[in-house]
């Protein structure tokens, strides 16, 4: 008699095969063997990767960065960086010029990074304005007015408003001791959220006596400006006090005493030439902080608070001036990246610190730093999830998180990747993102091109890697929020037709949506790479009506009315939806056998016309085609198709195009891939052994959401399809299943209790959990 066991979670994910002995170990019961474009649930089950769209190729087949520029939640895009050039994705499609001399072509903008420092460049963002960074070019700027109109140059670290052109002090004669009084005048932009200084105008020095005491101070009117500064030198000392302030270019000094503390600001830009320009840039507390040069490598530069791209200073000091800070350690390491969470955590090449002030902020009185950890960090930028860090330590083959620990009073993270590093074993990390929505998952571009998925989620102590490939090499992803979900775009590069290209893909959306009658549309469901779409039902409310009907069955000859009809629709077909007494969605086929006009055709039902549609306007129709080209970007590969939810196999693109074995309305083409599922060795928690012990299985049972196309066994040489019927008309597609299965499976005494999963269509397949039912013997 067998023996049920359930493994109702796969949220270890792929373990490593060090740990095939580990059965004491929790994760070992939720672990996997292996986990290939299967990505783990947040909530513990395993379903195939969605496939790749493809959207464009890049520009000259270049080396090629993804970059994610969000402003907010309609308007996101991926940024397309290659050697010196710039272009911008949108919901799927490349930006092209609105208008202009390049009207409809891509949307271009030139840059400074070379291929070679593509994944060097650091960069962050405020609203529309990222800045980018690089150790051999001065910080650059780049600026979103619309869609198609961007532009990037390097920074200008001075006040944005400019300073009075001249100021003119005038006083008048008196008798008596003299003292010469000299000024400073700055304009003042002030908004209410933040206040932006210029640099002073020095005006001509007067002479006043000691029975006047008084003079007068004009300037040019500074447009724009909130208001004026006015700082004073009355001892000749070049130290100048605040005197006060005036919102007209003019001012009154009746001897006022200046406030020495007080002083107008010092212009200051620290990247002036090579071996000072930063590799690290962030934000933090109002402030813009770069760091990381070649010649001050553990220095960190703030801005003045709230006005980014200025570095000035008073003398003495004021808590919003800008601020400089070396970090003091033992060795000399780089900075590399900020990451602003509860304090500032810098990232340098040896270690982790924090740096935060005391409670009014930060200042350059009140600034420390301590470190928190030794591990260093690399190029990939960290990522954000909730409250935790998560990097790239500097070999890239170690993945950390980085939480502030109340137990700790600190800073405290775990190597995430200790029970899978078999994944990293001679490879690195060269590129990543994190999608939150729909399952909180971090995708990486690994070193030989394959991407790694890390579905993460703290609280729930879940951490499951899993492995994904494509037939070609990923490079480079990014996440971009579209709609209700974060879109990845990747950019991949294969072999098509004996030639290198490298295009720009996304994954597409792993909901299915549902008909109107509430069942899943198969025939939407895209699980190709590099695919495109035919989508033939009709969007614009044209009505077309089936007419000249007696028996309403083939081989009768009807009429259809509508409009758009050409003589190449002969040998077409045009698709009906409708439901049926029951609520259930049906569809009738009709063959266009003659053409009569633009407005008519004859058809000959393949099927019988119900009621519903005999004589009666419609909008839902479709036009089914068996010939679909646009293919040229797959010329010479064989194609997986999944056409109106059937599969069809045995297609290759040629002359940028493939011929469907039935004509059809909703048409998915792309490059196949497989998708393989293996569980870890059978043993039962708390009782004696099973790994010594012959075992069988002869039957398992899986729980399934939305699936279809599993095949199971004990290895995958030994798989059994898993048979589902169609209660569709011929035409129909085979529904989904939700809910278990119950399927016998090859087997013999020789296997060490493992279930191999695959699914080789391009469907859908989501398991829950798999329940084996176990035969043992005795020892092997």
């Amino acid at each position: 008699m067998g023996i049920s066991l359930i493994q109702s979670s796969f949220a270890s994910g792929e373990l490593a095969p060090s740990l095939a002995g580990r059965v004491d170990l929790a994760r070992y019961q939720t672990g996997l063997k292996l986990c290939r474009n299967f990505a783990i649930m947040p909530y513990g089950g395993a379903r195939n990767r969605p496939g790749l769209q493809y959207i464009d190729r890049v520009k000259g087949d270049k080396v090629c960065r993804l970059i994610r520029f969000k402003f907010n939640a309609s308007d996101a895009y991926a940024i397309e960086m290659t050697d010196k050039l710039m272009r911008f994705y949108r919901d799927g499609a490349l930006v092209l010029n609105s208008a202009g001399p390049n009207i409809g072509q891509p949307f271009e903008l030139v840059t400074p990074f070379l291929e070679a420092e593509l994944f060097e460049v650091n960069f962050t963002q405020s609203a529309d304005v990222m800045t980018f960074v690089h150790p051999a070019h001065k910080p650059h700027q780049l600026r979103r007015f619309a869609h198609d109109n961007w532009t990037i140059a390097p920074i200008s670290l001075v006040p944005s408003v400019a300073a009075p052109a001249t100021a003119t002090a005038t006083t008048t004669a008196g008798t008596g001791n003299t003292q010469v009084w000299r000024y400073q005048v700055t304009a003042v932009v002030d908004d209410g959220n933040t206040i932006d200084e210029s640099l002073p105008v020095t005006s001509n020095t007067v002479t006043v006596s000691s029975s006047v005491l008084k003079a007068e101070l004009t300037w040019d009117a500074v447009a724009g400006a909130t208001y004026y500064n006015v700082y004073k030198d009355n001892s000749g000392s070049g130290v100048y006090g605040f005197a006060g302030r005036s919102t007209t270019p003019a001012f009154t000094d009746n001897n006022i005493s200046a406030t020495r503390t007080d002083t107008p600001p010092t212009g200051m830009d620290p990247f002036t030439s090579a071996g000072n320009y930063p590799g690290a840039v962030g934000y933090f507390q109002q402030r813009l902080v770069f760091g990381g040069t070649d010649f001050k490598p553990q220095t960190s530069w703030f801005s003045k608070t709230g006005v980014f791209n200025n570095f000035g200073y008073s003398t003495p000091n004021k808590d919003d001036d800008a601020i400089i800070f070396t970090q003091a350690s033992l060795e000399i390491n780089r900075v590399m990246h900020y990451l602003p969470l509860r304090q500032l955590l810098v990232l340098t090449s040896g270690s982790e610190w924090v740096m935060e002030g005391g409670n009014t902020g930060l200042t350059a009185k009140s600034i420390t730093a301590n470190a928190q950890s030794y591990n260093g960090i690399g190029l990939v930028p960290p990522l954000v999830i909730d409250n935790t860090a998560i990097y790239v330590q500097a070999r890239g083959s170690l993945v950390s998180s980085l939480s502030y620990q109340l137990s700790d009073d600190g800073f405290a993270g775990s190597d995430l990747t200790v029970l899978s590093n078999h994944l990293f074993r001679d490879f690195s990390i060269v590129d990543w993102c994190y999608a939150k929505v729909p399952d909180t998952t971090i995708w990486s571009v690994r070193s030989d091109g394959k991407m790694l998925g890390l579905t993460y989620l703290r609280e729930q102590e879940v951490a499951a890697w899993h492995q994904h490939d494509t037939d070609g090499f990923f490079e480079s992803c990014c996440s971009v929020p579209e709609g209700r979900e974060d879109a990845i775009y990747a950019v991949v590069r294969r072999q098509i037709n004996g030639q290198q290209v490298r295009y720009v893909e996304r994954f597409a959306s792993r909901q299915i949506p549902k008909t109107v009658d509430g069942e899943f549309n198969t025939a939407q469901c895209f699980f190709v790479d590099s695919g495109l779409s035919y989508q033939g039902w009709n969007k614009t409310g044209a009505m077309r009506t089936l007419s000249d009907g007696d028996e309403w069955k083939y081989p009768e000859v009807l009429t259809l009315t509508g409009a758009g009809f050409t003589a190449g629709d002969v040998g077409d077909n045009v698709v009906f939806s409708y439901l049926d007494e029951g609520g259930k969605l049906r569809t009738l086929r009709v063959r266009v056998s003659g053409y009569i006009s633009p407005t008519q055709v004859d058809v000959e039902p393949l099927g019988v016309v119900p009621e519903q549609l005999r004589d009666t306007p419609t909008a839902n129709w479709a036009r089914a085609v068996d010939v679909l080209s646009g293919l040229s970007h797959l010329e010479g590969k064989a194609v997986s198709v999944l056409a109106d939810g059937n599969v069809e196999l045995g297609h290759v693109v040629a002359d940028g195009k493939i011929e469907l074995q039935t004509p059809s309305a909703v048409v998915h083409v792309g490059l196949p891939y497989v998708c393989d599922l293996e569980t870890l060795a059978i043993n039962i928690t708390g009782q004696e052994t099973l790994f010594d012990k012959t075992k069988t299985i002869p039957s398992v049972t899986v729980l399934l959401e939305e699936s279809r196309g599993l095949s199971i066994g004990p290895r995958f040489d030994q798989l059994e399809q898993m048979k589902q019927r169609d209660d569709g008309d011929g035409y129909e597609s085979i529904r989904l299943l939700t809910g278990t299965e119950k399927i016998n499976i090859p087997t013999n005494w020789e296997g060490a209790g493992r279930l191999c999963i695959r699914q080789t269509d391009p469907l859908p397949l989501s398991i829950l959990a798999v329940i084996p039912d176990l035969v043992t013997g005795g020892k092997a």
